[in-house]
């Protein structure tokens, strides 16, 4: 049987081994105070970092040992390949290095946490199992990296070339186009650090893919559009349109390839991103001057004379204009075509045609049913007034034959030819300055002519236009129905009249001497014109009066200047249609001068004059042929 200690003996026991703990704590505490005081601002023994040990180091010696004992990372380097491109940076220019404050703070921080129980038990432990700090690395310096991705992306880059065509001649040659190459810097500069962030001091290569970038315009591109405007340059005749169907095209203009290769240039186009263009601008210059040859006036078709009547029909023609606007329309649209491959070798230019006042149809129609529907004719004494009829017959000759178009107007001066002497026109009758000169004007006597047409078209019912009577009365002529022309520097005095009606009419002219007809043909319209009787007032009665001449002999007298007596006329017309309408109301209005005869006699004492001869005043009897009283032609 055991003995059984007395609680006293068990007591004194369990007081004894309390007091061995506690004693034994107060050592480990003393132990660890110690340690933490001799150690203050070192390292704590047992700390390593990468297997150097730290333990008593402060912060600089503890940098010094690790720059010392660990392995350089500055002696590498990084290899970096861009396509055919290799470049190799070492990591010094790089920025590769140990983190050193950041390993050693990590290393002065073991056992000191604040609390002095853990820090205790911390430091006793490091004495028995060191603590192993993991060496920190900076890769790379995020600088260097960009700069390095920088010149790699600037070293690559290699911007697209687009094809092009370039004209030689009249031949096309094509550029070739260039894919173009871009490194993305920040792309770059990404995969370097992903590569250079590993601890291992080892070398390492990085390999870089650029974007390939297509030009705009490729290679193919270019050819398409050569071979377009190959197709374009060939040779291209331009046509007038034939004015009737079934007649052949007129060729106007052959434009060459070289001429059509001025015009062409190259660029973007839609759909296509490059192609032929073409700038209209060089084309309406280009055709601008086919305009003199294209334009044409409208030419009214003509009824031939035959003997006293009418022959057959003179053929008219069509008027032309060139639409340069719409013929550089028409030949981009060629042009392009033929770029298509559609065979174009002519075009016709746009040509606006526009008919004649008579066209050729309608004359033939009218020619069966033309009738001579007015005529007229003054007899006069031909002399030197008129150049012995010369200054008449010529202009009536000249307008014999004359066509005029419904619609049309005549102009009496603008039917007559030139007026000179080379044509036989001589120097006859006019007024000047209120008194009659014999020969005082080129064509003098030529209002014979005038005054018989107006006539002959004022009776027919036609529209009037410009008349104008004489200076003085002539009694020749229907009482303010006379109608004077002259033509001076500055002002032209005509007679004109329009073909109001729906049909062409022919004037004819027949002129000898002493006597001038005109004849009017045309398609019977019905129409009927009624003429007043002249009014006459505001007589004026002339003097006649004699002067002496010492040139002349003795006892001889010549009139130079025949009395005209002076007086207003009205003469009304009344033209009416088929149906009775009123087509035209006029009423003409003529003021008549008074001129003073005047007899020349010789210087001895005059003759006494005979009755026959007369010798009072306002004295109305022409003894001579009167000239006419304007300045110019005259009758």
């Amino acid at each position: 049987m055991r003995p059984v200690a007395s609680r006293p003996a068990r007591r004194s026991l369990l007081l004894g081994l309390a007091a061995g703990i506690v004693a034994g704590l107060l050592l480990l505490i003393g132990v660890s105070l110690a340690i933490g005081i001799a150690n203050a601002g070192q390292v704590m023994p047992g700390v390593r970092i990468g297997g150097v040990d730290m333990g008593g180091l402060d912060s600089v010696a503890a940098e010094a040992r690790l720059v010392d004992q660990l392995p350089s990372l500055a002696t590498g380097s990084a290899t970096v390949v861009v396509d055919e491109m290799t470049e190799v940076v070492g990591y010094d220019e790089l920025g590769r290095r140990y983190e050193m404050a950041t390993m050693v703070d990590a290393a002065l921080a073991v056992a000191r946490g604040g609390d002095p129980v853990g820090e205790g038990i911390a430091r006793l432990r490091n004495l028995f199992h060191p603590v192993s700090i993991p060496v920190t690395i900076r890769g790379y310096d995020e600088a260097a990296v960009e700069r390095l991705a920088a010149a790699l992306a600037e070293r690559v880059e290699v911007l697209p070339a687009d094809a092009q065509v370039v004209k030689d001649g009249v031949q096309f040659k094509v550029t070739p186009s260039r894919d173009g190459r871009a490194l993305e810097a920040s792309t770059a500069s990404s995969t370097i650090a992903a590569a250079l962030a590993a601890a291992d001091p080892a070398d390492v290569r990085v390999t870089l893919e650029p974007a390939v970038s297509e030009p705009m315009v490729s290679t193919a591109d270019a050819w398409r559009a050569a071979r377009a405007a190959e197709r374009m340059t060939a040779t291209l005749t331009l046509a007038i349109p034939a004015a009737d169907e079934g007649e052949e095209p007129d060729p106007a203009l052959t434009l060459k390839p070289e001429t059509i290769t001025a015009w062409i240039s190259f660029g973007a186009t839609e759909p296509a991103p490059y192609g032929v263009i073409l700038s209209p601008a060089p084309l309406a210059t280009a055709l601008q001057p086919l305009a003199e040859v294209v334009d044409q006036e409208p030419v009214s078709a003509r009824f031939a004379v035959a003997g006293s009547g009418l022959g057959g029909v003179i053929a008219g023609q069509d008027g032309r204009t060139l639409l340069v606007s719409e013929s550089v329309q028409s030949l981009v649209a060629t042009l392009e075509a033929r770029a298509a491959g559609r065979t174009r070798s002519s075009m016709l230019l746009d040509v606006r045609l526009q008919e004649p006042g008579l066209t050729t149809a309608e004359a033939q129609a009218a020619l069966p049913n033309m009738r001579l529907v007015s005529t007229w004719t003054t007899n006069y004494v031909p002399g030197v007034s008129n150049g012995f009829g010369v200054n008449i017959s010529i202009p009536a000759h000249d307008i014999d034959g004359t066509t005029v178009a419904p619609g049309d107007l005549f102009s009496f001066w603008g039917g007559l030819g030139p007026i000179n002497t080379a044509r036989g026109y001589t120097q006859g009758g006019a007024i000047i300055n209120g008194r009659s000169e014999p020969e005082g004007a080129l064509a003098g006597g030529i209002c014979s002519t005038s005054t018989t047409l107006f006539n002959a078209a004022m009776r027919l019912g036609l529209e009037i236009g410009d008349r104008d009577n004489h200076y003085y009365f002539i009694d020749r002529y229907p009482t303010g129905l006379d109608a004077t022309v002259f033509q001076s520097e500055g002002f032209t005095q005509d007679m004109t009249f329009r073909n109001d009606t729906s049909q062409p009419l022919v004037i004819r002219g027949f002129g000898s001497p002493g006597r001038v007809t005109f004849q009017i043909w045309s398609v019977p319209s019905g129409r009927t014109v009624a003429l007043s009787n002249a009014t006459v007032s505001n007589h004026r009665p002339a003097t006649d009066t004699t002067r002496e001449d010492p040139d002349m002999a003795p006892g001889t007298s010549r009139r130079i200047e025949s009395p005209h007596n002076g007086f207003d006329a009205s003469v009304s017309r009344t033209v009416r249609d088929a149906a009775g309408t009123v087509v035209h109301q006029n009423t003409w209005f003529s003021d008549y001068r008074p001129v003073n005869g005047i007899v020349l006699t010789g210087g001895a004492a005059p003759v006494p004059p005979t009755a026959a001869e007369g010798t009072g005043g306002g004295g109305t009897t022409e003894t001579s042929p009167s000239p006419s009283p304007s300045p110019a032609p005259t009758d």
